[in-house]
């Protein structure tokens, strides 16, 4: 599997994982399964988050870890600071405290001296990058830390962020995550208004400076899936994608496409992500062995331009 550079001696994979399971020990055994089988196909990037399961995401994982013995031969990518409340979002945890607090948990529920990458899993505009990036660097001068990214921040946000980073002597960000996928949708949609979507200022900024991106979303929450095997629709995918016209065209053009190409929805909705024209990861979650395998046949195709146009546009 091809890699993305974030470091010259660091490289994720063109697929990562994301939690697949929800730190319920009984669960284990298949998370475990996942893991494994998605590191025998190439894989090395493993993504947890302080939020998932209130910590348990990060338990599980370090079990993982543990029972393997393997954790100089991946890529732990963490995330902290999300707000305390899901109902109050606007309210953010991005104090140097919060962020000291956050990691550290992480690092001791997963059982190790360090990650990979550490990402901000929100944004608060308001809060100036001038307080944020001292923060994140003294992490990286501990050695807690080899990278730092962010999740859900604009590319606004982003550049600024770097350019007082690089102007004071301080770690940059590396890498980002936000919503790419094939499906559309909006932080209005998703009714999470300190969400960032994939759009067309984005997407050129990415583009322009090659920076890295972490796709996640790329399996549209199984909203593809749904639609052509007609079961009822989860309420999560609904409202994320299916109020937004478009997502039935594209899902349309997906299924011709994936029909004429012989492989399954979700490998070429995942090859959208990896295949588009970014430096990009697409991130993956899968609950069994065998959803992982469908979403992999990704690993026997590449998607050309054309392709990914007709996917866009029909053209």
């Amino acid at each position: 599997m091809k890699k993305l550079s974030i470091l010259p001696d660091l490289a994720i994979t063109e697929i990562s994982l994301g939690a697949t399971g929800r730190g319920d020990p009984a669960q284990d055994a298949a998370h475990f399964a996942v893991i494994d089988r998605y590191r025998e196909l190439g894989g090395n990037c493993l993504d947890t988050a302080r939020k998932y399961a209130e910590g348990r995401s990060d338990e599980a994982l370090g079990r993982y870890l543990k029972s393997r013995g393997c954790r100089g031969e991946v890529i732990l990518c963490t995330k902290g600071c999300h707000p305390a409340d899901t109902a109050a979002m606007h309210i953010s945890r991005l104090s140097p405290a919060e962020i000291r607090e956050d990691l550290e948990l992480s690092l001791k529920a997963l059982g190790v001296e360090y990650t990979d990458l550490h990402l901000l899993h929100r944004d608060n505009p308001r809060i100036p990058v001038e307080e944020i990036m001292p923060a994140l660097d003294a992490l990286v001068r501990e050695g807690k830390v080899r990278a730092i990214g962010c999740s859900n921040w604009t590319v606004g946000r982003i550049q600024e962020a770097n350019d007082f980073a690089r102007a004071n002597g301080l770690t940059p960000f590396s890498v980002c995550q936000l919503h790419f996928s094939l499906a559309l949708t909006t932080p209005a949609q998703t009714r999470d208004v300190t969400h960032v979507t994939m759009n067309d200022i984005e997407f050129g900024w990415y583009k322009e400076t090659g920076f890295p991106v972490m796709g996640f979303g790329s399996q549209g929450r199984g909203y593809f899936a749904r639609l052509a095997s007609g079961a009822p629709m989860k309420p999560g995918p609904r409202q994320y994608y299916d109020f937004i016209p478009e997502n039935r065209r594209r899902a349309q053009r997906l299924q011709t496409l994936s029909g004429d190409l012989g492989v399954s929805l979700a490998s070429v909705a995942l090859a959208y992500v990896r295949d588009n024209a970014l430096r990009a990861s697409a991130l993956c979650g899968f609950s069994s062995v065998e959803q992982l395998e469908d979403a992999f046949q990704a690993l026997t195709f590449r998607l050309t331009p054309e392709q990914i146009a007709y996917l866009e546009t029909g053209r």
